[in-house]
């Protein structure tokens, strides 16, 4: 179970470390501007990555269409939920700031500790000859992506109430229909169907064969239904602690 190859020590860790540098060049440019101006470099990143999915849908067609291509992974929610913080104005934008934050913060945490389960070195090595692999390279990337900015540029207003709540209806909603779709396509979306880590795959099958495959899948969902639900809580706590800090450290300087 390799949790990180040399193609992504070579490639997310220098990827990363751009991000954080274009995060505070752009906090100390326009992070004090308004809302508005803010929300220009998430409304590009939105744009490109929706391209990215279309090109994506329309590559899988040509190919002859693998329906794990449909959009009910947990990466999927960023296909709607980025336009939607890039683009909505209405009375529940901090909501829809906070659901995003989580859902891209949980995928970034994901993705820095076990990324060859994010994509593979294969796709990597690929990056400049397949589509898809060069999709998912730079969708994860653009996703841990904005998720440092909404912290850089402060879209979440960490005094903000309900957060907790609204997160946690959004995952189960999204835990409910991806589960369900997944059963009843027989296709892997987020891991419901089968579990792509092996050694935890022996012990599902090892449960299945135990109390058989109704009960054992049953349990196999909540558990990965509870599973996702800490990871974006636990997101949704670092960014609202990260947003804390940075607000905090700006205090004296407001003061002075």
């Amino acid at each position: 179970m390799e949790l990180w190859s040399k193609e992504h020590a070579q490639t997310l860790l220098p990827a990363i470390g751009v991000m954080l540098v274009v995060a505070v060049i752009l906090r100390l440019t326009i992070g004090k501007k308004s809302l508005k101006v803010r929300m220009i470099p998430f409304q590009i990143l939105a744009v490109i990555l929706f391209a990215l999915e279309i090109g994506k849908q329309i590559v899988s067609y040509q190919k002859g269409y693998d329906l794990y291509h449909l959009p009910f992974h947990f990466c999927s929610l960023f296909i709607f939920m980025l336009p939607l913080m890039a683009f909505y104005r209405g009375k529940h934008q901090q909501t829809v700031f906070q659901i995003t934050m989580a859902i891209c913060g949980a995928t970034t945490l994901l993705t820095v500790v076990y990324p060859c389960l994010i994509y593979s070195a294969d796709n990597i090595k690929e990056f400049f000859t397949v589509y898809l692999s060069m999709h998912t390279v730079a969708f994860h990337n653009i996703v841990i992506f904005e998720f440092i900015l909404i912290v850089a540029l402060g879209l979440v207003e960490p005094a903000h109430k309900g957060g907790i709540k609204s997160v946690a209806i959004f995952t189960v909603c999204f835990c409910v229909v991806s589960a369900s779709l997944a059963h009843i396509l027989k296709t892997n979306f987020n891991n419901f169907y089968v579990c792509n880590i092996a050694p935890l795959e022996t012990v599902r099958l090892a449960v299945q064969n135990a109390v058989g495959t109704v009960v054992a899948q049953l349990m196999y969902v909540l558990i990965v239904t509870v599973l996702d639900i800490l990871v974006v809580q636990f997101a949704y706590w670092l960014g609202k602690r990260l947003l804390k800090l940075l607000k905090r450290e700006e205090e004296p300087q407001l003061l002075s």
